[in-house]
């Protein structure tokens, strides 16, 4: 039997965990995986930071393979497509 990535389920529980202790949940993303759709204007060094916070983007939603998001840039809205494998990090700041 072959077990599935945990990687998804950690970044549900980190960010529940987040949410609940009144902090800012931000997601560090690498920009090298394929069908990513993100502001890349943003993008640093291959990376990029997003705030994930639930006054900072609408219907969030983290399954197994993509975390999707809308979310505001300099005022523009955006639908965000993430691969939860090209996250590297969640955390609060």
């Amino acid at each position: 039997m072959t077990m599935t990535t945990q990687k998804p389920y950690l970044v549900r529980a980190i960010h529940e965990w987040l949410v609940d202790n009144d902090t800012t949940p931000y997601l560090l993303v690498s920009t090298l995986h394929e069908g990513l759709q993100i502001p890349f204007e943003y993008v640093r060094d291959n990376r990029i930071v997003l705030n994930i916070a639930p006054d900072a983007v609408r219907d969030l939603h983290i399954d197994n393979e993509w975390i999707t998001f809308s979310a505001r840039f300099s005022g523009k809205p955006m639908d965000i497509f993430i691969p939860v494998m090209a996250v590297q990090a969640i955390y609060a700041k």
